[in-house]
């Protein structure tokens, strides 16, 4: 299993044990070399504690006093036996559990040869020992005897095991320690974190989106956290670039379908016009004259005055048809909105009197520029006050400002204000409210489409000043403004 954790183990955690290891044997290897010595120091003191009573009964030729020197070493338990020769290697005493042969004899003879103290390993009865072997001197320094202390080699290698097992011990518990400590710091450090990790991106997967990763923990992975956070963001911010170009695209799309339709319906408009200007004006001068009459009777001028009505309604229809269908191929010209405004509310002042609606230009700032088309725009505000004027009760308000976007105009009438389930269809063609039948649905069209050629929109909400509709327009801003 390729996990980060065998990885830790393999990579880190067994060359430390390895290591740990070597430096344990070499520790030990030290130690035993160091307790070995002093095992042996032991053997050479005690030879020499018990040489001066040893040396002076050999040269009292006593040989009960030797026996009685010697006897001490079985009080003593770290000694396996002693023993005593004469200068010519031959043994005088024993004390002990073995007894030495004639080997041993030989090489007695030997060392008192050299006249000199020797510690060696060797078989004693059958038994590896370690002796230490002290010459017995005269006073004039002459070599009178030997003597040997031996001790039990497996004694001293018993003491080293268990110095050894208790190492290996002492390194297996050491090593299953730092064993815990790799698996909790691995957890603590590693595991949680990366888990939170995982956690965020499936919350993530499951459609939390604006979810983040906690930036918490070891520096890589706080990396790793905020490298995440930071690749969403940018997905994020594209995801809203593209929701934007998209409704930008669609927008587009149907800007291009209605000005397609608008196409089609402007010839269509253009034959209309065409073909019922000469009749509409023939039926309204015949009906004109007939009213003139003076023979006629009242029922037939009321008949004919309605027929002049409707006539006048028709030609309303086609100049709204036109006005609709028109586009100005000029190109577009600083417009002053303020002057506008004032025109405006001066060529609907008699239909506003006439309803008895007082129309006022509240906050109303000079010198708003926006490039466009001077008639286009004047068609579109008189349009939108007029509707205005029919819907309000007594008042009318129009403001104009500067705002972030561009320049925003505003008209806010105290009537019923418009539902907003038809907050959309009102700006369709042909779709109108008023309850006499005497509407067109062309006004408001109107006003769509000459804010679409100056890419621009309208917006309608409820007044929270006036209580009725609130028509908002908002046009771009001419570098003149700046």
């Amino acid at each position: 299993m390729n996990s980060l954790r065998v990885q830790l183990i393999l990579q880190i955690f067994l060359p430390l044990s390895l290591i740990a290891a070597a430096l344990v044997w070499m520790t030990f290897n030290a130690v035993e070399d160091a307790v070995e010595y002093r095992l042996e120091k032991e053997i050479e003191l005690v030879a020499r504690a018990m040489r001066g009573p040893v040396e002076q009964a050999l040269l009292d030729n006593d040989r009960v006093r030797i026996r009685q020197s010697l006897g001490v070493v079985s009080e003593i338990g770290r000694v396996y036996g002693a023993f005593v020769y004469g200068a010519d290697g031959v043994r005088v005493a024993a004390a002990g559990e073995s007894r030495p042969g004639w080997r041993e004899q030989i090489q007695a003879a030997e060392v008192v040869a050299l006249g000199e103290e020797l510690g060696t390993y060797e078989n004693l009865g059958g038994e590896a020992v370690y002796s230490y072997f002290v010459p017995l001197t005269a006073a004039t320094g002459r070599i009178e005897g030997l003597l040997q202390v031996v001790r039990q080699e497996s004694e001293i290698a018993e003491r080293l095991e268990v110095i050894r097992a208790r190492g290996w011990w002492l390194l297996g518990g050491v090593i299953s320690l730092m064993f815990l400590i790799l698996l909790i710091g691995h957890r603590v450090a590693v595991v949680q974190p990366v888990e939170r990790l995982l956690d965020s991106m499936r919350r993530i997967e499951f459609g939390r989106k604006e979810h983040r990763a906690r930036v918490k923990g070891p520096r890589e992975l706080s990396n790793l956290a905020r490298g995440l956070n930071r690749m969403l963001d940018g997905i994020a911010a594209m995801q809203a670039e593209l929701e934007r170009k998209r409704s930008e695209h669609l927008a587009m799309a149907e800007r291009m379908r209605r000005q397609e339709s608008l196409a089609a319906l402007g010839r269509f408009s253009s034959g209309v016009a065409h073909e019922l200007g000469a009749p509409l004006t023939v039926i309204d001068g015949d009906a004109r004259r007939l009213i003139d009459e003076q023979s006629l009777s009242d029922d037939g001028r009321r008949r004919l005055q309605r027929m002049r009505q409707q006539v006048e309604r028709t030609r309303l229809l086609i100049r709204q048809l036109m006005e609709f269908v028109r586009s100005d191929r000029i190109d577009k010209m600083p417009v002053d909105l303020a002057r506008l405004l004032r025109k405006v509310v001066v060529a609907t002042r008699p239909q506003a009197e006439a309803h008895d609606i007082r129309v006022e230009l509240d906050t109303l700032t000079d010198g708003l520029i926006v490039p466009g088309f001077d008639i286009r725009l004047e068609h579109a505000l008189i349009n939108l006050l007029r509707n205005a004027i029919q819907a309000a009760v007594s008042q009318v308000v129009l403001r104009a400002r500067l705002v972030d976007v561009g320049v925003e105009v505003s008209v806010e009438d105290d009537g019923p204000g418009v539902p907003e389930h038809q907050s959309r269809q009102i700006f369709e063609p042909f779709f109108s409210v008023r309850p006499d039948g005497q509407g067109t649905g062309l006004g408001l069209a109107i006003v769509r489409s000459v804010l679409d050629e100056h890419a621009g929109r309208v917006i309608v909400e409820r007044s929270r000043d006036l209580g009725g509709s609130r028509f908002i327009l908002i046009l771009p801003r001419d570098e003149s403004n700046d």
